[in-house]
């Protein structure tokens, strides 16, 4: 059996997918669905993480790593595989914010000044963006090779969010409310089964129409 890897790792995923190919078995569908969603709670000496002029580099890095080299590396190693097949599905999870900025009054809190106030940080909407850029890309490079590559960018989703938060939301979302966990099940399974047979390159947004404001 193939235990959990570092996908930021290369020489680990090759190792995994050569393990995999000695046990005969082929990998037929793969969904980039790794990523860092990070929640800077704290500040230190005045200054708030998430901000774009605190935003640590090696934050950067590793975000960037885990959200976008991984689904790169994953996608080279077992879309190749997938191409000399002639068959295979890659799913690459992006997000609403692949195709719109974040609204940062989302996360204001009352009593800050402008430059402590908390937002989404630059990472995620950059790696959600590129995500969508490298299915377009895979898309067209693995054509005529029998692997189609789509992505799915899903909203939010019921968590353990705060109650004003998920008022806040619920405003710019045209059905009124994020996402339960379930409702993106069967689009999961629509992009990677024969139902889409003939879609490849696409971004699926199921936002609540959330994007179309």
């Amino acid at each position: 059996k193939v235990s959990a890897v570092d996908i930021t790792d290369e020489k680990e995923i090759v190792e995994a997918a050569e393990r995999l190919s000695s046990e005969k078995i082929d990998i037929a569908i793969l969904i980039n669905n790794a990523a860092i969603n990070p929640k800077y709670n704290s500040k230190e000496a005045g200054r708030e993480f998430s901000r774009v002029e605190n935003f640590e580099i090696q934050d950067w890095n590793y975000q960037i790593s885990v959200g976008l080299t991984g689904a790169f590396i994953c996608s080279k190693i077992f879309g190749s595989q997938m191409a000399k097949r002639k068959q295979g599905v890659i799913l690459n999870i992006a997000s609403d914010l692949s195709v719109i900025a974040p609204n940062q009054n989302l996360y204001r809190v009352a009593g800050l000044d402008h430059d402590q106030q908390p937002v989404k940080p630059v990472s995620y909407s950059v790696i959600k963006a590129g995500l969508v850029g490298l299915t377009k890309y895979l898309a067209t490079y693995w054509n005529t090779s029998g692997v189609r590559v789509n992505a799915l960018s899903p909203g939010g989703v019921y968590e353990a969010q705060s109650k004003e938060f998920q008022e806040k939301i619920a405003e710019l979302i045209p059905l009124g409310r994020m996402a339960n966990a379930t409702e993106y099940r069967s689009a999961v399974q629509f992009l990677c089964s024969d139902a889409s047979s003939y879609m490849t390159g696409q971004n699926v947004i199921i936002d609540g129409g959330r994007s179309i404001w």
